[in-house]
């Protein structure tokens, strides 16, 4: 039977290998790339912002504007028109399919297509600009 020290040393270890996996690697090196680039910081912000707006909108059972539709569009088109915000969201991708696959090896099922990790609204802890 495995003791504690056991599954820490090995959950560990994982977690070294995870750290060393290109997907890790490229997805902290965005990161970092991220949390100095200004400009791509505001214009994330600006768009969850937006989004929690007219989420808060929806909840309450106002209507979305068309002004707000318009308002969106155009962040998302910064969002794709910012190389490092279009990265970001290709590695969170990449990084999070590696987890996918780490938590079904831990839970034994079997390999099942990625879920949409969703807009760039949804960062991970520690993603906040």
């Amino acid at each position: 039977m495995a003791s504690t020290a056991d599954i820490i040393d090995a959950a560990t270890k994982l977690g070294h290998l995870i750290a060393e996996h290109a997907a890790a690697v490229k997805y902290a090196g965005v990161v970092k790339t991220l949390n100095e680039d200004i400009d791509a910081q505001r214009v994330l912000t600006d768009y969850q912002r937006h989004l929690v707006k007219l989420s808060e909108k929806e909840s309450q059972g106002q209507p979305i504007e068309v002004d707000d539709k318009r308002r969106l569009e155009e962040l998302h088109g910064k969002i794709t028109s910012t190389p490092v915000l279009r990265d970001l969201q290709m590695s969170q991708m990449d990084y999070l399919d590696l987890m996918r696959k780490v938590n079904n090896a831990i839970t034994g099922q079997t390999d099942q297509p990625p879920a949409d990790p969703g807009a760039l609204g949804d960062m991970p802890p520690g993603m906040d600009p």
